[in-house]
C-alpha cells in the first residue's frame, strides 16, 4: 500500500477569494472549487485512479492562533498594513469554513510550520507526499512541490531546501520585517553562496555577517524566524526555551520591584 500525502498550505487560497467574491455562498463555491480543482490535478500526476494500492490523502493547513516568532521577536511582521475590516471580515469566515471542512488550524506557528512537520513525518514513515503552496519559504522542505497559483511543478532535493534557507539569512525577509545583511539582494547572496558545499554554508553565512559588520545575535534571531519547524518536538523545545525565558524576565521584574520597595521603606 502506497499512502500520497498532499500537504497544502491553505492561507494563500484564502486571500485569493477574499479578495475577488463578495456573499458567503460566492466564497464557499469558490474555496471548494478551488480545493477540488488542486486535488484533481495533483492526483492526477501523481497516482493512479485505477491502482487500488495507492490511497491519497489531503491535509489542509490554515493560519491558528498566535505565533511563537511573535513572541520570540515582537517586530515580527510589524511593518504589514492593516487589512480593509472587509477583507478580514471575509478572511474570518473562510478560516472557519475551511476548519469545518476539515482544515487544521497552525496553532502557535505558522501554517507552513505545519505543511513542514508533515512533510518530515511523512519522510520518517515512508510515505510519499507532494508540498501544495505558493509561498516561497516553502522551497526549505526537500521534497515534491506543486505551486498551485503558477500550475508548476518543482523537486526539492536535500541541499537545495539548505540552500534556499541560507539565502534567506543573507537577506532576510522585507515582508516579514526579518532583518538581513544591509546591500544584500539575492543575486549578493548567490555570490556569496557560490560554490560553498552544504556543510559549510552556515559557516559561510556566519562570516559574510561578520564581514558586514552584522551582528551574529541578530542572525541567530533572523534564522530562528526563518527557518521552518520539522518536528512536534522542535516546536516544544522552542516554547519550552519561550516560556522559561520569560519566567526569568518575570523574576527579574519581581526582583526589581521588592529592591524598590525596600528602598521606599
Amino acid at each position: 500500500m502506497t499512502n500520497i500525502n498532499m500537504l497544502v498550505d491553505t492561507d494563500s487560497i484564502f486571500f485569493k477569494i477574499a479578495y475577488g467574491n463578495t456573499s458567503e455562498s460566492d466564497m464557499r463555491s469558490n474555496y471548494d472549487k478551488f480545493c477540488r480543482k488542486m486535488e484533481l490535478t495533483v492526483q492526477d500526476k501523481l497516482c493512479n485512479p485505477f491502482d487500488e494500492d495507492e490511497h491519497f490523502h489531503v491535509h489542509y493547513a490554515v493560519k491558528g492562533k498566535d505565533n511563537f516568532r511573535k513572541e520570540f521577536y515582537p517586530q515580527y511582521k510589524a511593518t504589514r498594513p492593516d487589512l480593509d475590516q472587509e477583507v478580514r471580515d471575509k478572511l474570518n469566515f473562510l478560516f472557519k469554513y475551511a476548519v469545518e471542512k476539515g482544515a487544521r488550524p497552525a496553532d502557535g506557528m505558522e501554517a507552513d510550520d505545519l505543511v513542514s512537520i508533515w512533510a518530515h513525518e511523512s519522510r520518517d514513515h515512508g510515505e510519499q507526499y507532494v508540498i501544495c503552496g505558493i509561498d516561497k519559504d516553502l522551497l526549505q522542505i526537500p521534497g515534491n512541490h506543486y505551486n498551485y497559483g503558477k500550475d508548476t511543478w518543482q523537486f526539492v532535493d536535500d541541499d537545495t531546501a539548505h540552500y534556499n534557507l541560507m539565502l534567506q539569512c543573507l537577506t532576510g525577509d522585507n515582508s516579514d520585517n526579518i532583518p538581513g545583511l544591509k546591500g544584500i539582494g539575492p543575486k549578493k547572496a548567490e555570490k556569496i553562496l557560490k560554490g560553498i558545499p552544504a556543510k559549510r554554508q552556515w559557516n559561510r553565512v556566519r562570516a559574510a555577517w561578520r564581514g558586514h559588520t552584522g551582528s551574529l545575535k541578530q542572525l541567530e534571531v533572523s534564522h530562528t524566524l526563518l527557518r521552518m519547524l520539522t518536528s512536534w518536538e522542535e516546536y516544544d523545545g522552542i516554547r519550552a526555551h519561550l516560556s522559561s525565558q520569560t519566567t526569568v524576565s518575570e523574576q527579574h521584574d519581581l526582583s526589581k520591584q521588592s529592591d524598590k520597595a525596600e528602598t521606599v521603606h
